[in-house]
Formats: C-alpha cells, structure tokens, sequence
C-alpha cells in the first residue's frame, strides 16, 4: 500500500488515476480547486482524502507532501488563460511542490505531466526525447522552462522527478470523434501536420508504471505507435459519418478572430512522437496502437454511412 499525491485529482486523467489507485487500495491525497465539483465529490466517497490548495499559492499547500511517497503533477490550464497564469502554475507551481517534497524527506517518486509542446514544428520527422526542442509558441516555450526546472532539481540533489510529455489524450467522455462530427473542430494550415494521441488507459498505465519502472530524471514519450496526420483523421470520421470533405482555413484566420496563439500552435505544429523509450524502459503494451482502432471501434465501417 503507498501513499500518493495527486496534484490535479479533479482532471480528466487525474480523476480516473485517482479511482484506479484507490481501487487498488492505496491511500491518496486530491489536490484540488474546489470540494464541491461532483467528481470531487465522487472521489471522496471512493475514499480519496481532499485537500483544496493552488500551486501557485505555496501557502495552501502547507504540508501536503507529509508522509507522501508519490507526487503526480497532473495540473493544467487552457492556453486561453494566459502566459501570465499559465507560467504561474507551470514553473512556479512545480517549484513549489518539489520544494515540499524534499521538505517531507518521504517522496521516492515525483512523475509531472508535460506534453509535446516544447517540440515546436518538427514537420514530417520523427521526435524522440533527445530531439532538440524548439518551441514555437508560448504554451511550449513555459513547459520548456519548467522542464528545465525539474531536471536541475534531479541534478543538484537527485530529486526522483521523471517528466511525461504527453501526447493529446482520449477516451470516453473526451472523444475527438465528437468534436470532429460536431464540427468544433477546425483545421487551420494544411491539416498534413501529425498529431501524436494516446488512449486514457493506455496513458493510466503509464502513469502507474513510470514510478516503479522509469529512471529518475528521464523525459518519456507518451504516444501511440502511429501519429497520424490532422487532415487524415477528420477526413476518416467525416467520410464514416456521410459528411462532406473538410475546410481548411489560414492560422491568420484564427488569430484575427481572437484565439491564443498557444491555441493555432498547437493545432498545426507537426510533432511525429517516437515512443521507443517508453515502451522499452516500462515494457508497456498498448490497448490503442493507434486513434485508428478507437475509429474502428466508435465507427465500424460496416456502419457507417453509406458504407
């Protein structure tokens, strides 16, 4: 039985992290915003002990690492919010967690979510984690910073930090499918940049994994085997659903309508993820090789329409 901490326990992953783990009977402490979200709410009937704090705020989390043997940094924001806030809880909220971490001398493990932002446009080539990175918006340049962070930490005292850069993840409840066939989703630039995904179990069991099995102070790929093209995926389920070819639209578009910068970037840089490293290092087997068996399943062809 371990003691965790999840930073971020009411997220998508941070919830469902937290429900497999207490399923699994072991203790865990939710940082969260608010106790009266109802997956809060939820969790806490499951047994997950609550503590509300902010990052960002080091005063709220005052002794939230006592007895802890594992962090997860699972936090995150919406670019829309801002490089002001988001640097605030990115670079200064893993500061302040790994400085009480050390404090509680009980923590083996500290595992932070990235993503694949700090890469930048990578156009058709292949990135692995020693790919040099190139961030080419605001969102990625801050996760490099704090990247940055954490790896001194792991040099100057060998704090046990390991970094995830996580590819965008799915699964029910947040299910690209539904944003294409709704038509949320836009493709700015050619649509032929690639976009690394990953399953929510496939990405639960690397969480749970790295800490037992990842080497201290590395940065791992968390991707399927196949990033596909952004073009390529809208046109597949579109096709599946009887729904006319998409349109493409200039990233000049988005910006003159207001969206974030961080937003246009990340929607068409290319960032092709090699995930040899993680498959080596925590021996994983994916349940989605790739977003087309998640296609597959939602929409067998033999259903779709006019199929």
């Amino acid at each position: 039985m371990t003691n965790y901490l999840i930073a971020g326990a009411a997220g998508y992953i941070g919830s469902r992290l937290a429900a497999r783990l207490l399923a699994a009977g072991h203790h865990v402490r939710g940082l969260v915003y608010s106790a009266e979200d109802p997956v809060v709410e939820r969790l806490a009937s499951l047994g997950m002990a609550v503590w509300i704090g902010d990052l960002t705020r080091p005063e709220t989390i005052d002794g939230i690492t006592d007895e802890i043997e594992v962090v997860y940094n699972l936090t995150n924001r919406m670019p829309i919010d801002g490089s002001t806030l988001l640097r605030s809880l990115y670079v200064d909220g893993n500061q302040h967690l790994i400085a009480m971490s050390v404090r509680a001398r009980t923590v083996r493990a500290y595992v932070w979510a990235s993503n694949a932002a700090p890469y930048g446009d990578h156009s058709e080539n292949w990135v692995d984690e020693d790919s040099p990175i190139a961030p080419s918006y605001p969102l990625g340049t801050i996760l490099a910073t704090a990247e940055q962070i954490i790896l001194q930490a792991v040099r100057a005292y060998r704090f046990p930090a390991i970094i995830l850069r996580m590819a965008t993840v799915y699964g029910p409840d947040r299910d690209p499918l539904e944003a294409i066939a709704s038509g949320q989703l836009t493709i700015y630039g050619n649509g032929r940049n690639f976009i690394p995904h990953i399953h929510i179990d496939d990405a639960l069991e690397v969480l749970i994994r790295t800490v037992e099995m990842g080497q201290i102070g590395a940065i791992y790929n968390v991707s399927d085997d196949e990033p596909l093209r952004l073009i390529e995926i809208v046109s597949e389920v579109r096709r599946r659903l009887g729904m006319l070819p998409p349109r493409t639209f200039d990233p000049q578009v988005g910006l003159r309508a207001g969206l974030d910068r961080s937003v246009i970037g990340a929607l068409t840089s290319s960032v092709r993820m090699n995930n040899a490293r993680m498959r080596h290092d925590l021996g994983i087997e994916l349940r989605y090789p790739s977003l087309r068996y998640w296609i597959d399943e939602r929409l067998p062809l033999e259903l779709a329409v006019g199929v």
